[in-house]
């Protein structure tokens, strides 16, 4: 039935290895002290406020610390939707799902775990507007789409919790 999930093969094992591999790396946080500002915060703010900005990169939110916050958020919904597809839509939605429901949240969750490895391999300024925007997008297209248009399970509200981290994105900028 395609309510049971198959046993987990070889390949599965193989790619939860590399996903626990690229995502331990994306847990190095940076040092701030050695990056050089790139921003001069729009309002005058007194200098121990200027210095500190600067110091961190410029956002009010450690554009290093956002990114790791947003990788690990992402990175749950992917490794569920590769790993445990079923489970992910049974949790979510008030339908059933068949074999291409299935192929398909396991492509996402593979495209979304690339995205977050490359995000950790960028430099911090350069990766957070990127991983904002896709954040932003998400979820518009994904859970505000959903709740409007598609029949949802209690548990699919958990998604909004996107909002915080969306909101301290921008901080981070």
């Amino acid at each position: 039935p395609l309510h049971q999930q198959a046993p987990q093969s070889t390949l599965m094992r193989a790619f939860l290895v590399l996903a626990a591999l690229a995502t331990s790396s994306a847990l190095k946080v940076a040092d701030p002290a050695t990056k050089v500002a790139t921003k001069v915060p729009a309002a005058k703010l007194p200098s121990s406020a200027a210095s500190a900005l600067a110091l961190r990169g410029g956002g009010v939110v450690s554009g290093s610390v956002w990114l790791k916050s947003f990788s690990a958020f992402m990175g749950m919904y992917a490794v569920g939707f590769v790993l445990a597809p079923a489970m992910v839509i049974e949790q979510n939605f008030d339908t059933p799902y068949d074999k291409y429901h299935l192929f398909i949240s396991r492509l996402s969750g593979i495209a979304f775990l690339t995205l977050i490895y490359t995000f950790s391999t960028m430099e911090t300024a350069a990766a957070v507007p990127i991983a904002l925007t896709m954040a932003c997008l998400t979820a518009v297209f994904g859970p505000i789409y959903a709740e409007l248009e598609l029949e949802t399970k209690p548990a699919h509200k958990m998604a909004f919790l996107m909002a915080p981290l969306i909101v301290s994105g921008f901080l981070a900028l």
